[in-house]
């Protein structure tokens, strides 16, 4: 009769406790601690630290999974990430979700009460978005950003400004929202300062899904003493946050999600013509849009807006059809 070896019976115990884990994660020590508890009871003896490093060893380089090593705040995490298995009901929720939401705005929601009218509007209606051809890993991290934010807990991660030819740098941050504009993710948060009473600081930034290292984010944890051995994960009250840092109307005049510091808001105009006339006629850039010109031949489109790189963008859109005037 075929025998599993010592290290396969032993792998196995590994990954099921690893895929049991929230978002499949644990640190060095607690799979240790684990697997010291659970193989005695199948007849296998107690290891060491060096045999736990060579079997996460032969978990990435012999079974080639996806073992991400994660170092953060002087605490090792070893995340598994199945590509083969991404989580699919996480992209069904999301996509009767964006069914549902669509479906009110249509005005057909009472319509849609059984699977087979869903069915043919999704594959009437058919969305495309560049960020979700990255293997399911934006849709995933995206995730894993919502529980966090859902239980109130700070996270960390290592990320590389899009900006700069830095390194990446170790972000801990109570995430408050997650914004999807132009075919990217990004996360709203706010840096974390210390432990004192007010340990998050006062204003928002932006983190671009793609930029955060490996898309991987781990909990973030208070320094303990070395004698401590259970970390105290840093939490925050979502709502009372949101509040102080005004995230209900941060964006109000963001033409996507960019804005600088202390920057205010000023009236941009911009001048349209040939098919660009009716391209910005029938789609609004902004909230704010008004036509204040309104000629046969040209059209002039007042904003309210940030001035940011994304005006940038959107003016070379345009080419020489959309240029900005006084």
């Amino acid at each position: 009769m075929f025998q599993l070896t010592n290290q396969s019976r032993r792998i196995q115990v590994l990954l099921s406790f690893l895929r049991q884990q929230a978002n499949a994660r644990a640190t060095f020590l607690e799979i240790l601690e684990y697997l010291q508890q659970e193989l005695p009871k199948d007849g296998q003896k107690k290891i060491s630290r060096r045999t736990l490093e060579a079997d996460l060893k032969f978990i990435r380089e012999e079974l080639k999974l996806n073992l991400k090593h994660v170092n953060i705040s002087r605490r090792h995490y070893y995340q598994l990430l199945e590509t083969d298995s991404l989580h699919p009901e996480t992209n069904e929720q999301l996509q009767e979700l964006m069914m549902h939401q669509l479906s009110k705005s249509l005005g057909i929601g009472e319509q849609l009460t059984n699977a087979s009218t869903a069915s043919s509007l999704e594959g009437l209606m058919v969305f495309s978005f560049a960020a979700l051809d990255d293997g399911g890993r934006a849709m995933n991290l995206a995730r894993d950003v919502l529980q966090s934010i859902l239980a109130q807990e700070a996270i960390q991660f290592w990320y590389k400004p899009i900006h700069t030819t830095y390194r990446s740098k170790l972000q801990i941050v109570a995430p408050l929202q997650v914004r999807f504009y132009d075919g990217r993710f990004y996360l709203v948060a706010v840096d974390y300062k210390d432990n004192s009473e007010g340990q998050f600081k006062r204003s928002i930034k932006i983190f671009a899904f793609d930029m955060i290292e490996d898309y991987v984010i781990a909990p973030a944890q208070l320094e303990q003493e070395e004698a401590i051995s259970e970390a105290q994960t840093i939490r925050f009250h979502h709502a009372d946050l949101a509040h102080r840092v005004g995230l209900k109307d941060y964006f109000k005049h963001c033409l996507g999600v960019a804005r600088f510091k202390d920057s205010e808001p000023e009236y941009i105009r911009i001048k349209f013509t040939d098919w660009a006339m009716s391209y910005v006629r029938e789609r609004l850039l902004h909230r704010s849009q008004r036509i204040v010109v309104d000629h046969p031949n040209y059209m002039v489109v007042e904003l309210y807006i940030y001035r940011t790189y994304e005006l940038d963008m959107l003016l070379a859109r345009f080419r020489e059809f959309g240029v900005e005037v006084k």
